[in-house]
């Protein structure tokens, strides 16, 4: 029963993991520079990094972006190598994901229709822009579409070991609309800013077990019984309690969750300011705010048909149905669906940079930031009525669920992150470039997990920028980054393989140790004209 609270906050878990990739796949100029373009801002994508550098941009501009990413997310199940489970209750041993490795693809999402799988796995991110500034004027106007964060994968298979942490998953925030400005004050300082409307999606499918005592006492009573698979059996007690309807146990799914959760005008603004007093030195700064969103969809709870079985026929007993009763056990329904809300925080984000220039050719960019994690403390959902999985949970956590409520505490930190950034002029119309970000992670250590793995993730960039004509540039970039994850058993995440009766928490691979990898890779250009 409290397994079914797991799936529930593993839905957390994936939407403020998936937050934590801000800016990862925008402009190929800015991966090329390791993102530290807050005082050397990249064309039309000045409206995200900095808005005072569209006072850059001369006369009128259109700009297109392209980036092609290929995702690779691995996790491995072990055994620890001195475990020893003869005579427990709960053997580890039993978990038919040892030994298994679990791979996922890049996945889509469309609102409205759902998540699909990119088999190549190449995702193709598409932005564009256009800018005007009046002749004679201070004032520079555009407006882009781009997406300021992205995440979605699929796990195929139907015995895709990390199945029990989202077989299919797909986060995303698209700005479809940013009216912004530039105004140059003087020859040294440039202001902007921009106000943009966005859409907050997310998406996830995701299977269930529950792996507990309760669960594997409950499994040797059906083994002592003689229950059979699919139901049925000796069931000797009966008519005063059932526990053949169904077989059940620690390593037997329990459903599948499915949820679509969006709004569709997420309100947000940027400022920026520019300052380049000489020809070799510059200083930017820019301030992204926060959107607090009401996302809202339907969800489908899809109980297997053991699972279902075993409490129809538990709770059509004598004594079960007291039980049940008494403690809001699972009525045995198939199916539950209805609608759910929840209240999500796009967080504040602030950053600042230089740019200093050497010998006429040679560019060193640094850039620091600082993401506003403190905000995620908790995330609060909530039901559209009394859900039977909310109720068996409570008995567990009753400061955390009700019956149509959850509360799921994060106590995330806020963190400064480094970018660096070097171009060297290699003649009047080539410059090249290559970056460096070290991207910290704000996950604690006992919130890590399969779902999102993401932490410590340094980020290589390089590229190169090509005037084709006095009207026309060409930014190119090639990028690659990296995570690794090593979570031992006796080291546990609480999000993921922590032991214990009354962990209600996501923990679907308890007493393993889980070792995880994702790798990104992208390929970018950018085309700006003039017209």
């Amino acid at each position: 029963m409290k397994s079914i609270f797991v799936l529930v906050f593993l839905l957390f878990s994936s939407l403020s993991n998936a937050q934590l990739g801000q800016s990862m796949l925008i402009d190929p100029k800015a991966l090329s520079l390791g993102n530290a373009v807050t005082a050397d801002p990249p064309g039309m994508a000045s409206i995200h990094y900095n808005p005072a550098g569209l006072t850059k941009l001369e006369g009128r501009q259109i700009g297109v972006s392209i980036l092609n990413v290929i995702l690779k997310s691995e996790a491995t199940f072990n055994l620890p190598e001195d475990y020893d489970g003869d005579g427990e209750l709960l053997n580890f041993e039993d978990d038919p994901v040892i030994g298994q490795k679990s791979e996922a693809i890049a996945g889509a999402y469309i609102p409205g229709v759902g998540i699909f799988p990119l088999h190549l796995p190449v995702l193709a991110l598409p932005s564009a822009g256009i800018s005007i500034n009046p002749p004679g004027s201070k004032f520079t106007f555009a407006t882009a579409t781009y997406m300021p964060m992205v995440a979605g994968f699929v796990k195929e298979g139907v015995d895709n070991p990390g199945r029990y942490q989202a077989k299919q998953l797909a986060m995303q925030r698209m700005t479809y609309l940013s009216p912004s400005f530039g105004y140059k004050v003087n020859d040294e300082l440039s202001l902007g800013a921009g106000f943009l409307l966005s859409h907050q999606g997310f998406a996830i499918e995701q299977d269930a077990r529950g792996v507990n005592l309760i669960m594997a006492a409950t499994e040797m009573l059906q083994d002592a019984f003689g229950c059979e698979e699919g139901g049925g059996g000796n069931d000797p007690l009966v008519p005063f309690i059932s526990l053949c309807g169904g077989r059940v146990g620690p390593y037997r799914d329990i459903g599948t969750l499915s949820m679509q959760l969006e709004n569709s005008m997420s309100l947000s603004y940027n400022l920026g300011l520019l300052w380049e007093p000489t020809d070799w030195f510059a200083w930017g700064m820019a301030y992204q705010s926060e959107a607090t969103d009401q996302l809202s969809g339907e969800f489908e709870m899809d109980y297997s048909r053991d699972f279902s079985g075993f409490f129809s026929g538990f709770r059509g007993s004598i004594f079960g149905a007291i039980i049940g009763a008494m403690f809001q056990l699972p009525s045995g329904v198939s199916k539950e669906t209805g609608y759910v809300t929840t209240e999500f925080t796009y967080p504040q984000h602030f950053q600042t940079g230089f740019k200093f220039r050497f010998f006429d050719k040679l560019q060193f960019n640094i850039d620091a930031g600082w993401t506003d994690y403190d905000e995620w403390d908790s995330f609060y959902f909530e039901f559209d009525r009394q859900l039977d999985f909310l109720n068996a949970a409570k008995i567990l956590a009753p400061g955390e669920v009700t019956g149509n409520t959850l509360r799921q505490y994060l106590n995330y930190k806020s963190v400064w992150s480094f970018g660096f950034g070097i171009e060297y002029q290699m003649s009047s119309r080539l410059k090249a470039r290559i970056g460096y970000e070290p991207r910290t992670t704000s996950i604690p250590t006992n919130r890590r997990n399969v779902m999102a793995p993401l932490g410590f993730a340094p980020m290589y960039g390089l590229g190169f920028g090509y005037r084709w004509d006095l009207d026309t540039d060409i930014d190119v970039s090639l990028s690659f980054l990296k995570s690794q994850e090593s979570i031992p058993a006796d080291e546990p995440s609480g999000s993921l393989n922590q032991d214990c009766l009354t962990c209600i928490v996501a923990n679907p691979y308890p007493g393993l140790d889980v070792e995880t990898k994702l790798t990104v890779a992208a390929a970018g250009i950018t085309f700006r004209t003039k017209f």
